[in-house]
C-alpha cells in the first residue's frame, strides 16, 4: 500500500461516533449507525447489479460496533450489536465515504473518547469505492 493512507488509531468518540486517525493526519468522525447502513457486503448490497438490499430502516438507532478487527492491510472487519457481521470495509472505502458524508475532522488530537469496544489496532476502513461502493 505505498503512498495510500491507513489507519493509525481508532477508537469510539462519541456515543455514536467512531473516529479513525490516518497516516497522513487527516482525521475522521464516522455516525456508527450510518456506517452500517453504508454496509457493502453481499447481504447488503446485490454482488451482480449493486442494488441496496439493505433498507436503512433496517438499522436500528441504537446499533453499535461491538469488535473491529484488521483484515490484512487494506480493511477491517465488524461485528455489530444487530449481529451482522459479514462487512468488510476497506480503507479507500472508508476515506471516500469521509468524503462524501463531510467527515474530516482535522489533525488528530489529544482528545480520549475511547470506550474500549473497538481495537486500535491500526486497522481499517469502512468504505471505499474499491469494495464496489455506488456513493
Amino acid at each position: 500500500m505505498s503512498g495510500k493512507p491507513v489507519p493509525v488509531e481508532i477508537k469510539q468518540s462519541g456515543v455514536r461516533e467512531l473516529r479513525i486517525a490516518w497516516s497522513d493526519g487527516q482525521v475522521n468522525d464516522f455516525d456508527v449507525v450510518e456506517l452500517r447502513r453504508s454496509c457493502r457486503c453481499a447481504n447488503c448490497v446485490d454482488e451482480l447489479t449493486g442494488t441496496q438490499i439493505l433498507h436503512p430502516t433496517q438499522v436500528g438507532e441504537d446499533v453499535r460496533p461491538q469488535t473491529i478487527r484488521q483484515v490484512g492491510n487494506y480493511a477491517f472487519q465488524v461485528n455489530w450489536t444487530d449481529g451482522h457481521t459479514s462487512g468488510i470495509f476497506t480503507f479507500d472505502y472508508l476515506r471516500k465515504l469521509a468524503e462524501v458524508t463531510n467527515a474530516p475532522s482535522g489533525p488528530a488530537s489529544a482528545e480520549d473518547g475511547s470506550a474500549g469496544e473497538e481495537e486500535s489496532s491500526g486497522g481499517g476502513g469502512c468504505g471505499s469505492h474499491g469494495c464496489g461502493c455506488s456513493h
